[in-house]
């Protein structure tokens, strides 16, 4: 298979990019998701019809350079799932929820099974959504900051019971280079993050 250009799409670009998401097992549905855009315009990159721009380009680049280590991403959720911390992770960009502890759950006070795969974003408090309105600002989709800690109030009851009084959020990728965001919540500010 011919490499991939470091620097911008070559006239081979949409076959790489089709054999290796094939190669993949990944949807244009779902690359489309992972990098903020339409399955159209992926499809578009393939034929050659388009090129992407340089940012997508580039997570492009990494992820078809990157070695993909399934391994890991099992033993991220097993780490969740196990943890004895009230936390959970989600897809960065549309907020699925992936997995969560059991701490998490039980802060819920609900069967958490028929979130999983849904977005979280209608149950965010005014902080939440205050904090996610901050990230274009910190680079966070730039990779220029990977966490960010926040104040948020407690809400009880109805749509989703919150306890966290500090959230900690930290962006990382997953082996198929969807990046997830870990959220951890706290009773008090968290040191040495």
């Amino acid at each position: 298979m011919k490499r991939l250009s470091n620097s911008s799409p070559d006239k081979d670009f949409g076959r790489l990019l089709r054999q290796w998401r094939r190669t993949s097992d990944i949807k244009q549905s779902r690359l489309a998701d992972i990098l903020g855009v339409t399955q159209a315009t992926v499809s578009r990159w393939e034929s050659g019809a388009q090129s992407p721009a340089p940012l997508q380009y580039g997570l492009i680049h990494q992820m078809m350079t990157r070695k993909r280590n399934f391994r890991l991403d099992q033993a991220i959720k097993r780490l969740v799932l196990h943890s004895s911390q009230r936390v959970h992770l989600i897809e960065d960009r549309s907020h699925r929820l992936l997995c969560l502890s059991r701490p998490r759950e039980n802060e819920w006070q609900r069967d958490s099974t028929p979130l999983l795969g849904t977005s979280l974003w209608c149950f965010a408090t005014p902080e939440i959504a205050s904090a996610e309105k901050s990230l274009h600002d910190l680079g966070w989709h730039e990779d220029q900051t990977d966490h960010l800690t926040f104040e948020n109030s407690r809400r009880e009851g109805a749509p989703l019971r919150i306890v966290d009084t500090y959230i900690l959020w930290e962006r990382f990728f997953l082996s198929d280079g969807t990046a997830v965001r870990l959220t951890t919540g706290f009773d008090q500010k968290p040191v040495h993050i």
